[in-house]
């Protein structure tokens, strides 16, 4: 990665603009949805959206240039947003004087991070960047999610959020609780949240805590997918998602790192000799409760292999990325 994606907490934190025009406005669009207190400096006449702003208490506004007095102790970071090359390097130069990051608006080169598109759903936040490269393109990505995710996304992970504390008190094993939380985003309750019927959803979600089937030990799973070892964009979306479920994956040595990245980050590894070796393996760790995901090449497999698990009743056979 080129950059690296973070969040800041912005809860009694302070943020500086600088610039009074559009470019700020559009960066201060953003910020104002936050809790940090946000102060404007321009040295120009300030838009009548951003003035309105501070009419409503929601930005302070500084009708001069920025000076060293004015950056706090708790500043987070600055964006430089003024279209004024001599004072937006002059603003630069203050702020990193001060250890201040900055984003500086068009100008990648004084910029110590980039602000992302976003997909604000909240407190479900997704930012797209591409390292300054192509913005039109982070932004032609952002408006694709935009029109894939629910429209209530941020209201589901607020409802779970809401129901943490009694989940983990009433299910203490980790991996009881991963199961528990598992079936709830796959099942009826979180399509009630989805659909706005929370009333419901809570009345639901109170039975399955106080159900027997709360402490139901995680079942294993194998999964096989069949893959040419350079090309994970012939993933099907369905064996991506048991890729980003496995707790286990056994692959073949050829896959290179673009096709391992798409597996869950805390997976154990292995790299097996043959598809047999990594079956025999995948079955002992199967009947632990471990999620396994068999990564093999097209044509390792085997009817037999397929069989021989179909017979155990442990498999979910994915014998071809395409048609999974």
């Amino acid at each position: 990665m080129d950059v690296f994606p973070s969040f800041w907490r912005l809860e009694g934190k302070a943020v500086i603009v600088v610039g009074g025009g559009e470019t700020a406005l559009r960066k201060l669009r953003l910020v104002v949805r936050t809790a940090a207190q946000i102060d404007v400096f321009s040295l120009t006449q300030a838009s009548p959206e951003i003035e309105a702003m501070a009419e409503a208490d929601k930005i302070t506004l500084h009708a001069r240039a920025l000076t060293d007095h004015d950056i706090a102790e708790n500043t987070a970071f600055a964006i430089v947003a003024t279209e004024d090359d001599g004072e937006a390097e002059a603003s630069v130069a203050l702020l990193r004087r001060q250890r201040i990051p900055v984003n500086a608006v068009d100008r990648t080169a004084l910029c110590d991070f980039l602000i992302p598109s976003i997909v604000d759903r909240n407190p479900v936040v997704i930012g797209i960047a591409t390292g300054g490269a192509a913005p039109i393109l982070a932004r032609s990505i952002r408006e694709t999610m935009e029109a894939i995710l629910p429209a209530r996304l941020g209201a589901l992970a607020a409802f779970s959020q809401r129901f943490r504390g009694a989940v983990s008190r009433t299910v203490s094993e980790g991996p009881l609780r991963r199961a528990f939380w598992e079936r709830f985003f796959d099942g009826p309750i979180a399509q009630q949240v989805l659909d706005g019927n929370e009333s419901a959803a809570n009345e639901a979600m109170l039975t399955a805590l106080n159900g027997r089937d709360v402490h139901r030990q995680a079942e294993g799973q194998i999964t096989i997918v069949e893959l040419p070892p350079s090309e994970p964009d012939l993933l099907s979306l369905r064996a991506l998602r048991k890729l980003q479920r496995a707790d286990i994956l056994l692959h073949d040595a050829q896959f290179d790192a673009a096709t391992l990245e798409l597996v869950r980050r805390d997976a154990d590894r292995l790299i097996t000799c043959s598809v047999s070796d990594a079956l025999h393996r995948a079955e002992l760790a199967r009947s632990a409760g471990k999620t396994v995901v068999v990564l093999a090449l097209p044509g390792q497999t085997t009817n037999t292999h397929y069989e021989t698990l179909r017979h155990g009743n442990s498999v979910d056979s994915l014998p071809h990325a395409l048609s999974a």
